[in-house]
């Protein structure tokens, strides 16, 4: 009789504490999404207007899009900032989780998983120094048959990508492309026009550096994610579904007001 009364006792002790830990591990979990990070590589030399320095303050169209998607999945945002040439590889070897401005290609989505969700489009121009001898009615062939300078392991988009340029030029990144240009050491360049548009370099010298029409090309800018990080695919589904909550938002418009990316 004792022992038959004192037998439920156990049991309600493990049923309690069993549930106590189911708890506590349902808190742990919601605590470490709550508090996950995602760490963000960018490059070291400002990227107007996608990301730049303003005195201690990270600024830019990128960072602020991220940042409010972050913010809605309850993420916080570590950035990293490194050169060019290693922020692709600190990413595709998982020691940083996000490339914020990234154009998708046949290669890159074999290293990387991507935002199915772009967040902005942008023209590929082709550029002149003045005065200018070249004349280019949109034909992608005839850029064979001229040296083009290009910018080392950047991708302007798949179409650009697959084209040979006779004796192209290469350079470090975009603000040595337009120094050389203006200085008339190259003839011809390409570069996205929104950069065009935010570079102080060709600010101070607008006169000297001329955009050709038609636009090359129009390439979707994405979030690229590391496969070798913690990032999963559930988290980019998740991050997918927040970014395109931001674009029907007025602030994401308010952003592109701000950054001047309206009517590209």
């Amino acid at each position: 009789m004792d022992s038959a009364i004192a037998c439920p006792h156990p049991i309600r002790r493990w049923l309690f504490w069993h549930r106590c830990f189911l708890l506590s591990g349902l808190f742990f979990m919601l605590f470490q999404l709550h508090a996950q990070a995602l760490r963000v590589a960018l490059s070291a030399d400002d990227y107007p207007p996608f990301y730049y320095q303003q005195g201690d303050t990270l600024q830019g169209f990128s960072v602020d899009v991220l940042q409010a998607v972050a913010t809605d999945l309850g993420l916080s945002v570590q950035w990293q900032r490194l050169p060019w040439s290693r922020v692709v590889k600190h990413v595709a070897s998982g020691k940083a989780d996000v490339i914020t401005v990234f154009y998708k290609t046949d290669v890159r989505a074999e290293q990387f998983y991507f935002s199915t969700e772009s967040y902005l489009r942008d023209p590929i121009v082709l550029l002149c120094a003045t005065p200018c001898q070249v004349q280019f009615d949109g034909d992608l062939a005839k850029l064979s048959q001229q040296p083009v300078a290009v910018v080392r392991d950047f991708s302007y988009g798949p179409l650009i990508d697959r084209l040979e340029f006779s004796r192209a030029a290469v350079v470090d990144s975009d603000p040595m492309l337009f120094k050389q240009l203006i200085k008339r050491r190259l003839q011809l360049g390409i570069a996205s026009l929104i950069t065009v548009r935010h570079a102080p370099e060709l600010k101070q010298a607008a006169a000297q550096v001329q955009v050709l029409y038609p636009v090359l090309d129009y390439v979707d800018i994405y979030f690229a994610f590391s496969r070798q990080s913690s990032v999963t695919p559930e988290l980019i589904r998740r991050f997918d579904q927040a970014l395109q909550r931001y674009k029907k938002s007025d602030a994401y418009a308010a952003l592109l007001s701000r950054y001047q990316l309206v009517d590209l």
